[in-house]
Order: C-alpha cells, then structure tokens, then sequence
C-alpha cells in the first residue's frame, strides 16, 4: 500500500512543476527585459515575410537557453530609417526561439514565441509555421546562418554574472 501511495505522490508533485508553453512566453517576455534583450542596439535590415519588411536580431543566453529575438517592423511604405527614427511606431511583432533541453527533441528543442509588442502572446510553445519554416536551415540546428554582407550584424547580449543569475 505504501508503494502506490508514493508513486502517486510522484506523479502528481512532479506534474506541480511542469510549465504551460504559456507560462514559458510570459517568463520569457519578462526575461527578455531583465537580460537587455528589449532595450539593446538594433542593426535594421530588409527581408520579406514572414517576419516583416525592416527587422532586427538579438541573440544571447537566459538561464543558460541560448536565445535568439527578432524584432519585426511593417507599415506603409516602411523603411530601415523610418524605423531608426521611431521603432515603436513600426514594430509589429516580436519573435522568439529559445532552446530548452527536453523540450522537444523531435524539433531540436526549441520552444517558439511569437508577441505583440505589449508582450501579449500570439503564438507559442511548438509552432508549426516557424518549425516548417526553420528547418529548413542549413547546419541541422532550425537556425540559420546570419550573412553580414545581405543583412545586419546579429546584437550579442551578454549574460549577467553568475551573481545575479542566482538571484533571479
């Protein structure tokens, strides 16, 4: 009797701490505030959809998950220098993938996110479009290869010391 009375309570304590992919994008939008991701150096290039006309990509570590962040700018008639002058007017949407051990390994465990840019979420967790798309990737990691020469450099955002990652 004691045996299933524990593995009950296994079962149920260890589901306790498993997350929404909703509660993952609301960490992660807060996150990405606390580690600089929100307010780094943009380098604005052009591309097409699905992410928009003039974006940006940031990229760096939260609690040790590597982390890439585009920002996606559209509107009539958008440029990189309309965009320079006033990026909140322009931004559209901000997209995330973060790797996450065990996420999911079907997809090299990359958990997808996709906010307004209030941090309302619009899509999250395993989202088909952005893995169709990303796996198409050259180097089997769902990322692709950022070319100085067609678009702008990637903003590198260091982690915080060990100190203050204990205490967050």
């Amino acid at each position: 009797m004691k045996k299933i009375i524990l593995a009950t309570t296994l079962i149920l304590s260890s589901s306790v701490f498993a997350q929404t992919d909703k509660q993952i994008a609301d960490e992660l939008f807060s996150a990405l505030g606390d580690q600089s991701f929100m307010s780094a150096q943009q380098n604005l290039y052009l591309g097409g959809p699905p992410h928009g006309p003039v974006r940006a990509v940031v990229e760096g570590s939260i609690k040790g998950n590597k982390t890439i962040v585009k920002f996606n700018y559209g509107g009539p008639d958008i440029t990189a220098d309309k965009v320079s002058t006033n990026p909140k007017k322009w931004l559209k949407a901000i997209t995330v993938m973060q790797k996450r051990s065990g996420y999911d390994s079907a997809n090299k465990d990359w958990f997808w996110a996709k906010y307004k840019p209030n941090g309302e979420q619009l899509k999250v967790g395993k989202v088909e479009g952005c893995i169709a798309c990303h796996k198409s990737a050259s180097g089997n990691d769902y990322t692709f290869a950022h070319n100085e020469q067609a678009n702008a450099k990637v903003t590198i955002i260091k982690e915080k010391s060990w100190f203050n990652r204990l205490l967050n």
